[in-house]
């Protein structure tokens, strides 16, 4: 391959005869109807004509006129925009160049200009930055039937490297090389960086070096981060580190790809040899991660990140390194392998958390680093709920109000959107926890704007928790009619004791007699001495000494508190078994057992 540089700028006889037999034997007036291009019928070589350019102004002024000058839909227009898409080419243009040639197709169009009009797209569709999928009609030259087409070794190539795929252009890379002497040096230009690149990775060094002196014709290339970078990757391969370094370094400073490569290639050369500490290798690789975000490239480098986070120690920091994989490149293979590695590393970080084997205040900042990437996840929400139920018992409840409120928002959103499917009764058990954690909290007007919006959970365990904690903030804010309102049998246990309460506290005797049956009915014995004491008075007020006496039978535990042989023996000393006491002194033992309350064990469970 020597005095590669010098065929870079020749253009073969033979090249100007080949195209133009081609050219004659396709320019007639033969309809495409009759051939089909994908049928093994080769379009003519691209073949550049060597020639004095004019300036590129001129040169696309004259053949916009030609293209003005035509009919729509007819061969001459086919012709013209094909001619403008080649000049596109031999400068490097894709854009502009695939977008003339979207206009060159339909039924009609004669098989010379079909045929012309693919292998441009081809060519331009490989060297297009943008690198967009090639369309149906450029990528059937690639198929095997077309194999005798002379361009299409070097299209080949261009095709495996665009795809990743060196090993499989490896053994046709000394054709593409011979066949990209015939076209511009700006296409020349756009493609022997990855020619090099793939030559170093498959040990082609004779083809390398050739490559290698072909970019001294090209000083942007030369001077260019591709250079530098790939001498770098030489070096590597000769085992020679600081060589490597050396021009890992040049290469570093610009904005292009070559440039975060080299970028990565320092960071892996120091951990290669131990020079760079993992922290410090984190450091550099999340720096990297902005400021090269696109591209499979882009992926890679968050994909690495996490790896060495975790190594690192770091698993919230890997959490959320995972979490911009899923955020910035969601369809990618890297994606896939985010999500299944950040679930097992956030399990066990909540698992942690909530077991108090880190602290509180480690546990929220992990949590808020990582939730900005999970929030429409109900897996996650599972695992925030977690958190919020660990805050709660330690006391802090409007941090897990808060957390409770905003998993239960980002679910419903989620749910909404399609993107996340809450498990059954997950909403409103995050409703009823975020009411329970104003309520220990004290936030009694947050918590009214909360039970201003109805809630019937499905649950009934749920829906009795929900049940108590309105009725402690009816209780607390003085609504007493509305906690009266629903007396059901069904009511919890915390709610009829707070209804008779209300009842007690009202003066409305029979009623608090009745409420607090229903109480005695639901505990039995269990009732608690507060609250039997105050049935008792209640029984006693409402002048219904039966009753009195009765509930005196049923608490034994009455007759161990101070002075309650003489409440009861006024209670029960006339015969036959109730004889009505003196109504001054019976009233006046009975309202004693009133300041009882206040020294009974347990007495602040009615409050």
């Amino acid at each position: 391959m020597a005095g590669f540089a010098g065929l870079l700028c020749a253009a073969p006889a033979l090249a100007e005869r080949e195209a133009a037999v081609a050219a004659a034997a396709f320019d007639g007036g033969v309809s495409q109807a009759l051939f089909d291009p994908l049928d093994g019928i080769n379009p003519p070589p691209l073949y550049l004509d060597r020639r004095e350019a004019p300036p590129f102004l001129e040169e696309r002024r004259a053949l916009m006129g030609k293209l003005r000058e035509v009919g729509d839909g007819t061969p001459a227009q086919a012709r013209a925009l094909t001619d403008l898409a080649e000049f596109y080419f031999a400068h490097g243009l894709a854009s502009e160049g695939l977008s003339v040639l979207a206009a060159v197709q339909g039924p009609d169009l004669p098989l010379a200009h079909a045929l012309r009009a693919s292998a441009f797209e081809l060519a331009l569709g490989l060297i297009d930055p943008l690198e967009r999928p090639l369309t149906e009609r450029a990528r059937a030259l690639l198929a095997p039937r077309h194999e005798e087409w002379p361009d299409q070794p070097l299209f080949l190539v261009l095709d495996h490297l665009r795809e990743g795929r060196c090993e499989a252009a490896g053994a046709l890379l000394d054709a593409a090389v011979t066949r990209l002497a015939r076209f511009s040096r700006p296409v020349q230009e756009r493609v022997l960086p990855s020619l090099l690149e793939c030559a170093i990775e498959t040990r082609r060094w004779r083809l390398a070096r050739d490559l290698a002196a072909a970019f001294e014709a090209y000083p942007s290339l030369k001077r260019g981060s591709a250079y530098h970078f790939l001498l770098g990757r030489v070096a590597e391969a000769g085992d020679a580190p600081l060589a490597a370094f050396d021009s890992y370094v040049q290469a570093q400073g610009g904005h292009d790809l070559w440039s975060h490569r080299a970028r990565r290639a320092l960071i892996d050369l120091g951990l290669a040899h131990d020079a760079l500490p993992p922290e410090e290798a984190v450091a550099l690789l999340a720096q990297e991660a902005e400021m090269w975000r696109g591209g499979e490239e882009g992926a890679q480098t968050l994909r690495d990140l996490g790896s060495l986070q975790l190594i690192a120690e770091d698993a919230a920091g890997a959490v959320e390194t995972y979490g911009r994989i899923i955020v910035r490149h969601p369809k990618s293979p890297e994606a896939q392998e985010a999500r299944q590695k950040a679930r097992v590393l956030i399990d066990e970080l909540y698992r942690k958390g909530a077991a108090h084997e880190i602290t509180l205040g480690r546990f929220m900042a992990s949590h808020e680093r990582i939730a900005p990437f999970f929030r429409f996840n109900a897996d996650f929400a599972e695992a925030a709920e977690l958190l919020a139920d660990t805050f709660l018992k330690a006391g802090a409840t409007t941090m897990a109000a808060r957390e409770y409120s905003t998993t239960h928002d980002y679910l419903t959103a989620g749910q909404d959107l399609g993107i996340s499917d809450p498990g059954e009764g997950h909403l409103e058990r995050l409703k009823v926890k975020e009411a329970e954690a104003l309520a220990a909290g004290g936030q009694w007007d947050t918590l009214g704007a909360l039970l201003a919006q109805p809630l019937t959970p499905a649950d009934a365990a749920l829906r009795e928790r929900y049940d108590m904690v309105s009725a402690r903030y009816l209780q607390h804010t003085g609504r007493v009619s509305e906690l009266l309102g629903g007396d059901g049998e069904g009511a919890p246990e915390q709610v009829l004791r707070l209804r008779a309460q209300a009842r007690f506290d009202e003066g409305d005797w029979p009623a608090a007699v009745a409420a607090y049956g229903r109480l005695h009915d639901r505990l039995g014995d269990a009732m608690p001495l507060p609250d039997s004491i105050r049935y008792l008075l209640a029984a006693h007020r409402s002048e219904d000494m039966a009753q009195t006496a009765e509930i005196a039978r049923a608490f034994p535990a009455l007759t161990e508190l101070p002075a309650w042989k003489d409440i009861e023996r006024s209670l029960t000393r006339a015969a036959p078994e109730l004889l009505p006491l003196r109504e001054d002194t019976a009233r006046a033992r009975i309202d004693g057992g009133a300041d009882l309350l206040e020294t009974l064990p347990g007495s602040e469970q009615v409050n």
